[in-house]
């Protein structure tokens, strides 16, 4: 183990020994190369302003600052070793992860909420969802599915402080995908962004499939919107950089130069090619 998961480990593990609380234990998972902590531990990194990634190099989790304190998106893996990572990357970045008032998991796959549990041991804030994702939680884990203290619904939103977050029902990649509409800021500059939380259908139910694709194409009806936030690295148009290659563009930019996550066109030539796969998907399902 590397002196930077060493110092997340011991982070985390006082702690939890600090609250005097130990985390409930879900039914085991499989380690592989998209969950292998020793592979996909990433350095953490400020975004915008008021948005940090704090994920791994799978998938991404990240925290959404206000004037009231924090908001953390998804909770990654429940693996060995990935509390006390999120918690010490959000550490990293001077953030304080007991500031953290809500988690909003935004899709039932255990990449996204299988920390929850966990955490719910050490932070003292609310955990929502969309109730069809809390049941496929439940059909996954039974007893040990992460207490939920509220559903999220089309059209909700949750304001923090300085900060609200509206809420869409996006299913496809599950049947309680959630999405959000919400504004970062780069030196102060406001730019509408779209966080989808399933850009990707999982289902060969034609029905299912085609529901995506109109809203999908709801969405690309938006001209307002200046950022894409992916939940997985690779979620971007052909050719254009991804997550990480956005990072490093964010990192070398010179004073004057454009932020590489405020790209409109990019959004919409992202949602043209989804769209074409997933009616491709369609055509061969029928």
């Amino acid at each position: 183990m590397n002196l930077r998961l060493m110092s997340h480990t011991l982070i985390a593990a006082l702690l939890v020994l600090w609250t005097g609380v130990a985390a409930t234990q879900p039914p085991p998972a499989r380690i592989s190369p998209r969950n292998d902590l020793s592979v996909m531990a990433r350095e953490p990194f400020q975004v915008f302003d008021n948005l940090y990634f704090v994920g791994i190099g799978e998938v991404g989790s990240y925290v959404i600052e206000t004037s009231e304190g924090l908001i953390l998106i998804d909770t990654l893996w429940d693996l060995d070793g990935y509390t006390e990572y999120l918690l010490g990357n959000i550490r990293e970045l001077g953030l304080d992860p007991m500031a953290i008032e809500y988690v909003i998991i935004m899709q039932g796959h255990r990449d996204h909420y299988g920390g929850a549990p966990a955490l719910r041991e050490i932070l003292d804030a609310q955990f929502g969802t969309h109730e069809e994702d809390y049941n496929l939680m439940v059909s996954d884990w039974g007893e040990y599915a992460p207490e939920i203290d509220f559903f999220i619904e089309d059209g909700d939103s949750l304001t923090l402080g300085d900060t609200t977050l509206n809420f869409e029902h996006t299913p496809g990649h599950t049947p309680g995908t959630t999405s959000i509409r919400m504004t970062v800021y780069d030196n102060g500059m406001p730019y509408p962004a779209y966080f989808h939380g399933g850009p990707a259908v999982r289902s060969d139910d034609p029905e299912v499939i085609l529901q995506f694709i109109q809203d999908l194409e709801r969405i690309n009806q938006l001209n307002d919107v200046q950022v894409q936030i992916a939940n997985h690295f690779d979620i971007h148009a052909q050719g254009a950089p991804d997550t990480f290659g956005r990072a490093a563009m964010l990192a070398e930019r010179g004073p004057g130069d454009p932020h590489p996550w405020v790209d409109p066109d990019h959004f919409h030539r992202w949602l043209d090619e989804l769209i074409a796969e997933t009616r491709q998907m369609l055509a061969d399902a029928q």
